[in-house]
């Protein structure tokens, strides 16, 4: 047998193995986003569903009193919702960015712990 008869197996194993590793690359990419929409998802439910209501157990609480400044800070309380408390844009960009974090460090988690 000759020199290139015994590289030539080599290069096809070598190529393989680079396709798997394209495809186990790819995989994990649409792993941690999907992690990372998971875990977004998550924050929003919890923020709108339970901790909207933990907090404002009763809107119309806010009609003789003042709100506090975390209040002020992640809700409006504007003349169209009748002056009851509505998440606002800082509100949103926070459950986001905690879902983003969430999802991402799941993911790191996970993925270590193979």
């Amino acid at each position: 047998m000759t020199i290139e008869h015994h590289q030539k197996p080599k290069r096809i194993i070598l190529k393989k193995q680079k396709e798997s590793d394209e495809i186990l690359g790819m995989k994990k990419f649409v792993l941690k986003y999907s992690f990372l929409f998971l875990g977004t998802v998550l924050m929003f439910v919890l923020n709108y569903s339970w901790l909207h209501n933990v907090l404002i157990s009763d809107p119309c609480y806010y009609h003789f009193h003042n709100p506090n400044v975390v209040m002020e800070l992640f809700y409006d309380f504007g003349s169209s919702s009748n002056h009851h408390p509505e998440p606002n844009l800082i509100n949103l960009l926070f459950t986001i960015s905690f879902g983003l974090i969430i999802g991402y460090y799941t993911f790191k988690y996970l993925n270590v712990r193979k």
